[in-house]
């Protein structure tokens, strides 16, 4: 399984939260964490999936993704 940063932006696009300093504010998290996450360029410790549930209604399990078999 790999963390999917489209659910996160398309949850926060459903919410008119258009940027990464948008989705901050509703997490009240910082902006770089938020960047990161939405690029794809981390993934959300336990802290950030708990500010992403409560902001955005999404559990840790719709983050995720199968990957597909080799």
């Amino acid at each position: 399984m790999s963390y999917a940063p489209a659910a996160l932006v398309a949850a926060a696009q459903a919410k008119g939260d258009r940027t990464p300093a948008d989705m901050a504010r509703r997490m009240n998290v910082s902006y770089l964490a938020v960047y990161r996450w939405a690029k794809g360029k981390h993934v959300p410790g336990p802290a950030g999936l708990a500010a992403i549930e409560r902001a955005y209604g999404l559990t840790p399990a719709e983050l995720m993704r199968e990957d597909a078999a080799a």
